[in-house]
């Protein structure tokens, strides 16, 4: 009996520590980001309560999403994941003339453009190997965004937040394989986030 609960932590020991790599972020230059007010808890309803900002837009450019090299390493699908979830939620709503990918803020659309930068500040995604031997012990995933929000014609900062979300540990034990759409899921409402503070015009 013995012998078997010591394989058992073993196993466990084994399997976090060979994704601590993979799923465990480092912590975010808090400092960096002292200034920019948060959404904590994330979803689509209540993204969907945000004031919107004083100007109107008809193009929306997203600017390739950002991340650390670490992070990239790990997680080689996420930042395209991520893009074609906005696009896809921003495009469906038909609100905007123009939504689209952008290299740089150098490019332009007839009518007034907004452009939209994204950073990954902060992740962790427990993998489903994790999961099935460490259940609510393995803990809980998440994702830190930053999202800055510039006039193409002044090519001033109008905008900045957070959107911070999380999964519940317990929930996900039930639900394994669920924490491999939260690329998607955030995607989404990233996409409603910027649908709802950013009017069209």
């Amino acid at each position: 009996m013995k012998i078997l609960r010591m394989i058992g932590l073993l196993a466990i020991s084994v399997v976090l520590c060979s994704c601590a790599g993979k799923q465990q972020a480092t912590a975010p230059a808090q400092q960096e980001y002292a200034g920019v007010s948060r959404i904590e808890g994330v979803s689509l309803e209540t993204v969907g309560k945000e004031p919107k900002i004083a100007s109107g837009y008809e193009n929306i450019l997203l600017t390739q999403i950002q991340m650390s090299p670490q992070f990239a390493t790990d997680y080689p699908e996420m930042a395209s994941q991520i893009q074609i979830s906005i696009l896809s939620h921003l495009k469906d709503k038909k609100a905007y003339r123009h939504v689209a990918e952008s290299d740089s803020h150098d490019q332009q659309h007839n009518g007034s453009t907004l452009f939209v930068d994204i950073k990954i500040i902060d992740m962790r995604i427990v993998s489903t190997g994790a999961r099935i031997w460490a259940g609510a012990m393995a803990g809980s995933s998440y994702m830190d965004v930053y999202l800055k929000l510039t006039d193409a014609s002044s090519q001033k900062v109008i905008h900045e937040k957070i959107i911070a979300t999380n999964n519940n540990a317990f929930a996900s034990a039930w639900a394994l394989g669920s924490e491999k759409s939260l690329p998607m899921d955030m995607g989404k409402i990233i996409g409603e986030y910027l649908y709802t503070v950013v009017p069209a015009i």
